[in-house]
C-alpha cells in the first residue's frame, strides 16, 4: 500500500507557509485596494503595504520551495492511487498560476494588463486555501469511514 498521508510537521509547515503567503497577499490588497491615506502630496499608499507585500513575497518563495517538496512527495505518491485527481490537478495548477502572475506583475508594468493580472491572481490566491481545506477535511471524512468500516467487520 502507497502512504500518501503527510507527516504532522510537514502538515503544519504547509499550513503555516499557506497562512502567512495568504493573510500578507489579503493584507496588501485590502490596503492597497481601499485604504489609501492622504498625505502632504495627495493620496498616498498605506504606510504598511509595501510591508505587507516584501512579507508575501518572500513567503512565496519559501512556498515555492514546498510547493517543489510536495510535487516530489506527497503529489507523485497519490498520483499512483488515484484517489482525487481532479482536486489534485487544481491544487497543482493553482500554485503554478499564481507564480506566473506573481512573475508577470513584477515584470509587466501597462496599467491595464497589470490590474486585470493582479485581480486574478488576487483571486485565485484567496480561495486556493479554501480548496486545500477541503482537499484535507474530504480526505479526513474518507479516512474515519474506512476505519469505522474496519472496525465494525472485526
Amino acid at each position: 500500500m502507497v502512504k500518501v498521508r503527510i507527516a504532522k510537521p510537514y502538515r503544519l509547515w504547509i499550513y503555516s507557509v499557506f497562512a502567512l503567503i495568504w493573510a500578507s497577499g489579503v493584507t496588501f490588497f485590502v490596503l492597497s485596494t481601499w485604504f489609501q491615506i492622504e498625505g502632504d502630496y495627495g493620496v498616498q499608499k498605506h504606510p504598511f503595504e509595501f510591508t505587507a507585500l516584501q512579507i508575501h513575497g518572500f513567503a512565496a518563495f519559501i512556498m515555492m520551495v514546498t510547493y517543489g517538496y510536495f510535487l516530489g512527495t506527497h503529489v507523485q505518491a497519490a498520483w499512483k492511487v488515484k484517489p482525487k485527481r481532479t482536486f489534485g490537478v487544481m491544487l497543482m495548477i493553482m500554485p503554478v498560476f499564481l507564480m506566473i502572475t506573481a512573475y508577470l506583475l513584477y515584470y509587466i508594468a501597462q496599467d491595464v494588463a497589470r490590474q486585470i493580472i493582479a485581480y486574478m491572481h488576487a483571486g485565485v490566491g484567496f480561495f486556493l486555501p479554501f480548496i486545500l481545506i477541503s482537499h484535507v477535511l474530504r480526505n479526513r471524512k474518507k479516512k474515519k469511514k474506512k476505519k469505522s468500516k474496519s472496525k465494525s467487520k472485526s
